[in-house]
């Protein structure tokens, strides 16, 4: 891919190059740079959500383990494909039409999902769950600023761990709301 080649600065030229053909092919299939932006950002969700899904799915019941799951699955994104994350997370300056965010879809459609889970567990225990979709945002939006500053600073911290820091600070919040043991202790 041309962007883990040229870095999120990427050109239609150097699209081009890379796929071994003209521009003009190029333009058969993307518009223009800002329909080959929205191409990324819809591949980048696709794969997103479903490292996501598949992570969480994976954990054990442990919900702890579950919450670090989905937040190493998106640091592995980070770490993996560095250059295609820059590219979507700050766009180049484009023409889209006001109100078109592709970020922030792919943030609303994870912090959806986060929120999904966090308010089964809360019906499972018969609790409230309007916190629900201020949490999963809430730990989108945490997840998303660590991840920003640990890629543009590269600091010595492994993902493992920056993941199971992220899951500590958010458990701290979420053991007190979401566990068994909190529920039967609020009541």
């Amino acid at each position: 891919m041309a962007i883990r080649a040229h870095g999120a600065e990427v050109g239609m030229s150097q699209v081009a190059a890379q796929a071994r053909t003209s521009k003009t092919v190029v333009y058969r299939h993307f518009a223009d740079k800002n329909d080959l932006y929205l191409a990324v950002c819809d591949w980048v969700a696709a794969v997103l959500v479903g490292q996501l899904q598949s992570a969480m799915r994976d954990a054990s019941d442990d919900p702890r383990q579950t919450l670090v799951s989905g937040i190493d699955a998106y640091l592995g994104l980070i770490e993996r494909d560095p250059e295609v994350y820059r590219y979507v997370m700050r766009p180049p300056k484009l023409d889209r039409p006001e109100g078109e965010d592709p970020v922030s879809d792919l943030c609303t459609v994870i912090g959806d999902h986060i929120a999904e889970i966090i308010s089964t567990e809360l019906r499972r225990q018969n609790r409230d769950t309007a916190p629900a979709l201020t949490w999963g945002h809430a730990l989108v939006g945490m997840v998303r600023a660590a991840g920003d500053q640990w890629l543009a600073n590269r600091p010595d911290l492994e993902r493992e761990v920056l993941a199971d820091q992220l899951a500590d600070l958010a458990w701290s919040g979420l053991a007190r709301t979401v566990t068994p043991s909190a529920a039967s202790s609020a009541s």
